[in-house]
């Protein structure tokens, strides 16, 4: 992906000043029937308690969805929810589940940022694979994929996705399609460090093209 960290900083600006959104989240259409979902881009409220932001999440979604031509949605404003948590009321995962059934969307990737304390550099929330609604072979690519760029990819360690709070879960048994969540560590979401955010973009890029995918897109 030929992205700078100077053009990389100026997106990343937008979830610096997400006070002055006029939006709960932004909604981007596509023709590749994937979407990319970063509900934590901006600071979020859960049971009452502000959680931080998770880190370059939004930004990574915005650069992937330019070169796949994919559907993507991120949080633009803390609205004193958590669209990655709350059942009720949650208008981003309501749109979410609306446009899978309406673009015959065929494959979410659910992108959230973890602490570097847990050893892994992407750890996969596959709920046992059940999320996956039979396409095993997902996670086995995403595996096959991580390997040539040295990732250390763990699945199901620390966030499962096993909760019908999560985006993932959620969407797999609503609209019976194959979800994967993914928590990408704090090391490779640090600007200060930007080969380590080249190299998951252009990992998640390659995999992402590697789908195989029903339908015709551009």
């Amino acid at each position: 992906m030929d992205i700078t960290k100077e053009k990389f900083k100026e997106i990343e600006k937008e979830f610096n000043n997400n006070a002055k959104a006029k939006t709960n989240f932004k909604y981007i259409k596509g023709k590749r029937p994937i979407i990319l979902s970063a509900p934590h881009s901006v600071r979020q409220k859960r049971e009452g308690k502000i959680k931080g932001k998770e880190f370059c999440t939004g930004s990574m979604a915005i650069l992937l969805q330019r070169e796949l031509n994919c559907f993507c949605i991120y949080k633009q404003k803390n609205c004193n929810d958590d669209a990655g948590y709350d059942i009720f009321n949650n208008k981003y995962r309501y749109k979410i589940m609306k446009e899978v059934n309406n673009k015959e969307i065929q494959f979410l990737l659910d992108i959230h940022g973890a602490k570097d304390k847990y050893g892994f550099d992407i750890d996969v929330g596959t709920n046992n694979l059940r999320n996956l609604n039979g396409h095993n072979e997902y996670i086995n690519d995403f595996l096959r994929i991580g390997e040539k760029y040295n990732l250390n990819i763990t699945v199901d360690k620390q966030f499962k996705a096993d909760t019908y709070r999560t985006i993932s879960n959620s969407v797999a048994l609503v609209n019976k399609i194959p979800c994967l969540q993914i928590e990408i560590s704090k090391e490779y979401r640090n600007i200060r460090n930007f080969s380590k955010i080249k190299l998951i973009l252009n990992f998640l890029e390659e995999y992402l093209k590697s789908i195989e995918l029903g339908g015709k897109y551009e």
